[in-house]
């Protein structure tokens, strides 16, 4: 070797997912669109459970096709990643 390193190659991705509509819909009770939205939104987080429950357990089936939100996080939530989720 000539003593030179070999250049790499590293790639990042940023997700910024707005939540705010996820609440308890029997308590609030929200209407309408909020409540289709709060529906949605906590069926997403429904499913992002399920996925870091099967990650976690190793289970052979990683539901990522449950809601759109788990589709977008699946190359951030399996594999050789690293993520941070704030709450």
């Amino acid at each position: 070797t000539n003593g030179l390193m070999e250049p790499q190659v590293v790639r990042g991705k940023l997700v910024l997912v707005d939540l705010a509509g996820a609440e308890n819909v029997k308590h609030s009770q929200v209407e309408g669109e909020g409540l289709r939205e709060a529906t949605e939104i906590n069926t997403a987080l429904s499913s992002l459970g399920n996925v870091i429950h099967a990650l976690n357990h190793g289970l052979a089936h990683i539901p990522y096709r449950d809601s759109k939100l788990t589709r977008i996080l699946e190359d951030s939530l399996g594999g050789n990643s690293k993520t941070v989720m704030i709450a």
